[in-house]
Formats: C-alpha cells, sequence, structure tokens
C-alpha cells in the first residue's frame, strides 16, 4: 500500500490570489477530505468536509462570521442558485472561494493526489 502526503501549500501569490480588501487580515478555511494545508501556513483552519448537501450552509456561515478572507473547498459542486447566493455574500463580505479540484488517478501514481485550481 502506498502512503501519499496529501499536503498542499496555499499561501503564495498567484494570478487570481483574493484580493485584501477590508480586512488586513482574516482567516484561510479549508473544508477537505483528503487535502490539508502545510503546518506553517499562517491564519489557516482545516475542517473536515461536511456531507455535500451541508457544503453551502457551511461555506455562507463562515462568510458571514467576517472573520475569514478565503475559503478552499476541496470539489466544490454547487447548483446555480447555491452559486448565485455564496457569490453575493464573497462580493458583500470580502471573501474568495476557491474550489480545489483533487484527482486521485490509480492508473498513473505520479498523479496521486494533485490538487488544480481556476488560478
Amino acid at each position: 500500500m502506498t502512503h501519499s502526503n496529501n499536503v498542499v501549500q496555499l499561501s503564495f501569490a498567484f494570478d487570481g490570489a483574493p484580493r485584501e480588501v477590508s480586512r488586513l487580515r482574516g482567516w484561510s478555511y479549508l473544508l477537505a477530505e483528503s487535502v490539508a494545508f502545510k503546518k506553517d501556513v499562517p491564519h489557516s483552519i482545516r475542517m473536515q468536509k461536511p456531507s455535500e448537501e451541508d457544503v453551502p450552509g457551511w461555506i455562507s456561515r463562515l462568510i458571514m462570521s467576517g472573520q475569514c478572507k478565503t475559503i478552499y473547498v476541496e470539489n466544490l459542486a454547487l447548483d446555480d442558485q447555491q452559486r448565485v447566493v455564496i457569490q453575493q455574500l464573497c462580493r458583500r463580505y470580502a471573501v474568495s472561494v476557491v474550489n480545489l479540484r483533487v484527482t486521485n488517478d490509480e492508473q498513473n501514481s505520479e498523479m496521486k493526489n494533485v490538487v488544480t485550481g481556476p488560478w
């Protein structure tokens, strides 16, 4: 059995990176099943991803808490109505939500636990 690390470094700047609008600092949340922040990423919290039907509610509550700047979600799936509501909240609270598409390709061990995103 092969053991993989499942750690992703998300604290670097990249094109499309969340812009800090009104807060100098805020928390970054990761809702995930198989990936985690690197241990030395400041102001970050990893939470076990809830069931798919609960994810939009969790995201909404995290945004409205006023304490976060970025929410990373592993394999985020929203319907059109949920997407519109989340986008409106993101604009109102200056929060970015990033979908991390994690693929585990059993055929290609080099591509195991690769995180891809729209950045």
